[in-house]
């Protein structure tokens, strides 16, 4: 009998957004014994919790509740880059940042000219003092427990990645889903012997994800545990896969959900920040529908003057 097992967590941040990346994320963590009764909250009690928490504590949890559009980045940019140095990660730009997240080491965020020009510096506004000094907290508890360093990892699509893609899917769901199995199709193997459990929050209203587990796997037998409006779960070899409502209340999925806001919102910075210097006076924005739309009638002028293509720019849906 395995001693040890993985526990999976993963979400998405930007699914609903005409703006900016739609990133997915997940993070990987070694456990003791059977990873479906591995408390990362309990253990790691001393160190974090979810909001709100003390100014010495990090904050975990569905990254709504930790960082909303308007407010400071702080608690959101202290967490996740605490939670990367602990996966032995130190990304000082954004690009860097990205590269870092892809497994396959092969992302590349095309040639829109927000990503292309001068690179985003990090951190933007947490203390390099308070990031390293809770990694090395965190880190001291993972050896005490024998747990070892965790992963992370993402994919990320840019609105041209985006539309290329549903060339292909046809609809953002079927997209999200295809995306999402093939990023964990890239962390973890099913036929490895050691027991690993899986946890996403649900994909919109998708029930079942059967045959688009088989498809990610290279046609792994996936048996059917439950379907349902709640909860979806599913087994492949030695590995089992749960798509619930509120997945968030996760640990894993938590910091996931936190790696993906985060990495949308440098995304964002790095969009306005080229909007600013060859739109001056433009308003920033978020990406989603309404003020997408606001901010695309502000601009479009200068979208055709500098040949920006339309897919380049707008994710169609």
């Amino acid at each position: 009998m395995n001693d040890t097992g993985r526990l999976v967590g993963m979400d998405e941040a930007g699914y609903g957004p005409n703006l900016g990346p739609l990133v997915i994320a997940a993070s990987v963590w070694n456990t003791p014994g059977c990873p479906r009764e591995f408390d990362a909250w309990k253990v790691f009690s001393d160190i974090l919790g979810t909001p709100p928490v003390a100014r010495d504590k990090l904050s975990v949890g569905d990254s709504k509740s930790i960082y909303t559009a308007g407010g400071s980045l702080e608690r959101l940019e202290t967490s996740v880059l605490s939670f990367l140095e602990l996966c032995g990660l130190s990304p000082v730009s954004f690009r860097e940042f990205c590269k870092l997240l892809n497994p396959a080491r092969e992302l590349s965020l095309g040639l829109a000219p927000w990503f292309t020009g001068p690179d985003l510096a990090i951190p933007i506004t947490a203390e390099p003092s308070a990031i390293n000094g809770f990694a090395q907290r965190w880190a001291e508890l993972c050896d005490v427990r024998g747990l070892g360093r965790p992963r992370v990892a993402a994919r990320i699509l840019t609105a041209a990645t985006y539309n290329a893609a549903l060339e292909t899917d046809q609809n953002k769901a079927l997209l999200l889903s295809r995306n999402s199995l093939s990023l964990l199709a890239d962390l973890v193997d099913p036929d490895a012997g050691e027991p690993t459990y899986v946890v996403s929050d649900k994909h919109g209203g998708r029930n079942r994800y059967d045959e688009l587990l088989s498809e990610a796997f290279g046609d792994q037998l996936v048996l059917r545990r439950e379907e349902g409006g709640e909860r979806s779960s599913y087994r492949l070899g030695s590995m089992e896969v749960c798509f619930q409502v509120k997945g968030e209340r996760h640990f894993p999925v938590a910091l996931a959900s936190m790696v993906a806001k985060y990495t949308r919102e440098l995304a964002m910075e790095a969009f306005n920040a080229y909007w600013s210097d060859v739109c001056p006076g433009v308003r920033s924005t978020r990406g989603y529908p309404v003020d997408a739309r606001r901010f695309r009638d502000d601009v479009r002028k200068r979208l055709d003057d500098l040949e920006i293509a339309e897919d380049v720019f707008w994710r169609r849906k």
